[in-house]
């Protein structure tokens, strides 16, 4: 087998996703045109970045790698053209999976930008303390083994020595100073904060999750609860 051949079946059908929404990009240096439409240099290298680094380098460097990536984008555009053509893009399910996707994308990119306002608040409200917490001692990781020798095991139940795990010790401990740096921090936020916990919803959302994980024709038993007064 060419050890340059770019794409698999799975490959090509996971680039189709991008393909139908390319824009010129900065580079409008037609490569190809299917009918109507065209592929781009920016198209291709947005499509080359999904690959793996050693499938980029072959493209880069093997001329028939390349012509063979092109290949399989006009392919790609081929059947897309086709299915439209077939009115495939209208069809009732092929539009609720598209929604779906659609939703998802969107919870992704409010996820991350959560993500990003969270480490960027932290960053430069915690970045000098997080610079001055102190690097555990010797005698604290010992302590620390000590306090749980009995995790201290490999899964097949072999116990590891200090000197084995010391330096795993050290950057857990100093994991941990950094979430209690944290957790100080969110505590103080909290409190100047106005906070409503809905019990009953919680409880019900729980219930709710526990449910959906129990296999057909079986039933949740809920402990027992004591009577009111009953000796027990």
């Amino acid at each position: 087998m060419n050890r340059y051949k770019c794409i698999s079946v799975a490959s090509v059908l996971a680039l189709a996703i991008g393909l139908a929404a390319c824009s010129s990009g900065s580079d409008n240096t037609v490569l190809a045109r299917v009918n109507r439409t065209k592929i781009t240099a920016g198209d291709f290298k947005r499509q080359l970045e999904d690959l793996t680094p050693q499938m980029q380098q072959a493209v880069a460097s093997d001329p028939k790698a390349r012509r063979e990536f092109l290949e399989d984008l006009v392919g790609i555009e081929a059947v897309l053209q086709e299915a439209k053509r077939l009115g495939l893009d209208k069809d009732a399910e092929y539009k609720k999976r598209q929604e779906s996707q659609r939703k998802e994308l969107e919870r992704r990119l409010q996820e991350d930008a959560r993500n990003e306002r969270f480490n960027s608040l932290l960053k430069k409200e915690l970045a000098d303390k997080l610079g001055k917490l102190p690097q555990p001692t010797d005698q604290e990781t010992k302590a620390y083994y000590s306090k749980n020798l009995d995790k201290m095991r490999t899964p097949d139940g072999k116990k590891l020595g200090f000197k084995e795990v010391e330096p795993q010790l050290k950057r857990r401990i100093l994991a941990e100073r950094q979430r209690d740096l944290y957790l100080e921090y969110s505590k103080g936020l909290k409190a100047k904060a106005k906070i409503t916990i809905d019990e009953k919803a919680l409880d019900t959302a729980v219930a709710s999750m526990a449910q959906a994980t129990v296999p057909a024709g079986l039933e949740l038993q809920t402990p027992p609860t004591p009577a009111a007064g009953k000796k027990q």
